[in-house]
């Protein structure tokens, strides 16, 4: 399966089109904790979740070293850079950092967002390289009323998506997974600088978006709403 394809790849609305889990193939648990999301069971996939967490936690726990989700080649880039630091390190299932934003994710729509962004702190821990993880991250701050934490999210996921981007360029690869990823930061961007009272910078957010994709039709609602908005305060 490509590298992206996997549940942090989904906004959060359109969890019911979702496509396959990277991690099913490693751990099937993972395929009934996302039917349970799907199915509006939030608190069972959350429950469904820790179990996971708490399996791969107790088997793969040894004191003072740092796990790091085996993506693809991710991964070893992100194991790499610790070692070279100095740092114990080991490669950890990819279905562990899964079961964390899937847990997220269902906490999140649960509207408990201090607990939504332990996981997700976690996850990005274990994958910082993984733009999903850092949008998800940026998202479940910012609902939890932190936009200036979470812009920095965001910030870090466009980074990481659009040097992903350029690389698929480069290689004459597909790019449509990575643009979108760099699109949802923009737009993530956008919602943290309003929920700051920036209207403008959300607009600038918006229009970025719409200037990297003109067909993405979240980023042009947005845009509208913030017009409305500017002209509630003239």
């Amino acid at each position: 399966m490509g590298r992206y394809r996997s549940l942090s790849f989904l906004p959060v609305l359109l969890l019911a089109a979702a496509g396959p889990l990277a991690a099913e193939a490693q751990d099937p648990r993972m395929v009934e904790v996302v039917e349970l999301i799907r199915g509006g069971k939030q608190a069972e996939a959350v429950a469904r979740a820790d179990a996971m967490i708490a399996g791969f936690a107790s088997a793969q726990h040894e004191p003072g070293v740092a796990y790091y989700c085996n993506r693809d080649r991710g991964g070893v880039v992100n194991l790499m850079g610790a070692a070279q630091r100095g740092a114990k390190v080991d490669l950890a299932p990819e279905a562990w950092c899964e079961a964390l934003f899937a847990k997220a994710f269902a906490l999140t729509d649960l509207k408990r967002y201090a607990e939504a962004q332990q996981a997700m702190a976690q996850a990005v821990a274990m994958d910082p390289s993984n733009p999903h993880f850092r949008n998800q991250y940026g998202d479940t701050l910012r609902l939890g009323g932190d936009p200036g934490a979470a812009s920095k999210q965001y910030q870090r996921a466009l980074d990481l998506a659009t040097g992903e981007e350029a690389k698929a360029r480069a290689d004459g690869g597909d790019v449509g997974a990575v643009s979108a990823m760099a699109n949802r930061a923009l737009r993530g961007l956008a919602q943290a600088s309003a929920a700051k009272g920036d209207l403008d910078g959300a607009q600038g957010f918006y229009e970025k978006a719409l200037e990297r994709d003109s067909a993405d039709s979240e980023a042009r609602a947005g845009l509208a709403q913030v017009a409305r908005l500017k002209a509630k305060v003239r």
